[in-house]
């Protein structure tokens, strides 16, 4: 069984270490955890979210770098500058057309707060439906790269015969738009098309550091990563089941809907029946152990993570069982880098083999076990150490970032 199929998502809420945490689990049909999602509070809770929108105000530009935009007197993003960009102005401040301090604009969030680094803004606005995104500042469709040839040009022509004039905007269409008629895609199109102009026409009117459009909600982000093959989506706490009930009305969701389940037993609290503090001391400890008695060793430091490939008590003197062990190590490798939500350069130190075709099936194994992870993972090549590069993209900080952060 492939180490990426899901089988099951617990989510609960419980006091882990002194610190109340939101926390789902995604685990396999034998109960083994496959990827964790740990926040410090609900989620629809936080009042910046990713997608939300707001009339910010420059406080502070970087020339050529970009540019510090309030929210709110006391929260700040950054928004990255770039050549030929334009601004949506509530409110412009003198008369060079160039961005100024105290100038506000409309300001999207991309990414979230991360230890001192503050949240990321884009003045290039983005509205999602199921199979949909609009995207401002653009005037092309694009469509995803999974789909065949024949469709992508269906759907580019089914777009622009109703949007002739994309002026300031354009689209990109989901992989899952296969999955419905044109006229629901039009219907969405449309729909968010509607909504853009809403957005644009109104902001003239609202104040400094309002929110014009409220963010995605993290539940429904959740389930966008499930497997449609899942069975079971289950917590024991009421105002997450109200969240999750709610999100799978939508059609997109709607075959979620008869597997959610609410956990009733007050006695036996859920995160306790699955073990989930467990499976958060074992994610955020140095050493992974593996079923042959080997193990990983894994440090997280600023600027990388390193892995250590241990053979511990295991005779490695043959080449064959230190190949075994290396590909046992590359599975769990691709594992862990979810578990832990570990991105950026990631150096692995596999145990020495001489055998170049060893050494080439190796590379092949852990780039077929990390081309099924959420975040784009790169399995570079060997370097001249005999070390494997990897990176992964990082799109939320990691466990040992959120668990650790007072």
């Amino acid at each position: 069984m492939k180490t990426y199929k899901m089988h099951k998502l617990i989510i609960t809420r419980f006091e882990y270490h002194e610190k109340n945490i939101f926390c789902g689990i995604y685990f396999d049909a034998s109960n083994h955890p496959l990827d964790i999602m740990v926040e410090k509070e609900m989620p629809n809770e936080n009042p910046y979210p990713n997608e939300g929108i707001f009339v910010g105000k420059v406080s502070k530009i970087l020339p050529g770098q970009g540019a510090f935009v309030r929210l709110s007197p006391d929260v700040s993003g950054y928004l990255p500058l770039k050549t030929n960009q334009d601004f949506y102005y509530v409110r412009k401040i003198g008369k060079k057309e160039c961005l100024q301090p105290e100038d506000e604009i409309l300001v999207q969030i991309r990414k979230q707060p991360i230890k001192t680094k503050e949240m990321v803004l884009d003045n290039e606005l983005a509205f999602h439906s199921d199979h949909l995104i609009l995207v401002t500042d653009s005037q092309t469709i694009s469509v995803s790269s999974k789909l065949k040839k024949s469709e992508k040009e269906h759907f580019r022509n089914l777009l622009e015969q109703k949007f002739p004039n994309m002026e300031s905007f354009g689209f990109v269409v989901r992989t899952n738009a296969i999955n419905i008629d044109d006229e629901q895609l039009l219907d969405e199109a449309v729909s968010l098309y509607e909504e853009y102009q809403h957005v644009i026409t109104h902001a003239k009117t609202r104040v400094c550091y309002e929110c014009i459009k409220k963010g995605r909600n993290k539940i429904e982000e959740l389930l966008r990563t499930l497997n449609p093959e899942i069975t079971e989506i289950e917590t024991d706490d009421p105002k997450i089941f109200s969240s999750l009930s709610d999100v799978v009305e939508r059609q997109l969701f709607l075959p979620f809907k008869n597997r959610l389940k609410f956990y009733e037993d007050e006695s036996y609290p859920l995160y306790k029946l699955y073990g989930m503090e467990t499976v958060l001391d074992n994610a955020t400890k140095p050493v992974a152990w593996l079923n042959s008695g080997a193990n990983l060793i894994i440090e997280q430091v600023e600027a990388m993570t390193v892995v250590d490939v241990n053979s511990s008590k295991q005779i490695t003197k043959k080449e064959s069982n230190a190949f075994e062990i290396n590909v046992e190590a590359a599975k769990e490798i691709a594992l862990q880098l979810r578990l832990r939500n570990i991105s950026g350069i990631i150096i692995v130190d596999f145990i020495n083999m001489k055998s170049q075709k060893h050494k080439s099936a190796l590379l092949s194994i852990l780039k077929e076990e990390t081309k099924y992870d959420p975040c784009k993972v790169t399995v570079l090549d060997y370097t001249k150490l005999g070390l494997i590069e990897i990176t992964r993209e990082k799109r939320y900080p990691s466990l040992k970032e959120v668990l650790t952060l007072r």
